[in-house]
């Protein structure tokens, strides 16, 4: 694994305010209006979960990193392909 690739860092004051962003009313309407349905932010709930226990381990953290970005790899377009892009 590359170790500059991925952070070695994370912010839980961060993870936090995505969860609450989230759980928002913007956020519910925001993933009703893409989705078609409310969203259970366990995305966010499980990166807080895992900053609070696991923040000052570099490499938990950059494996952490990693995973996701495979893992967004495999999602690319899955909500996007409705819209198109006009001329």
């Amino acid at each position: 694994m590359s170790g500059s690739k991925y952070p070695t860092t994370m912010s839980c004051m961060d993870a936090f305010n995505r969860l609450t962003t989230c759980y928002s009313l913007g956020g519910q309407f925001r993933s009703y209006y893409r989705n078609g349905q409310l969203n259970a932010c366990d995305k966010q709930l499980e990166k807080l979960k895992f900053c609070i226990f696991n923040s000052k381990d570099p490499i938990a953290v950059q494996q952490w990193y990693q995973q996701e970005a495979e893992r967004n790899k495999r999602l690319v377009g899955s909500t996007d392909i409705i819209w198109k892009e006009r001329p």
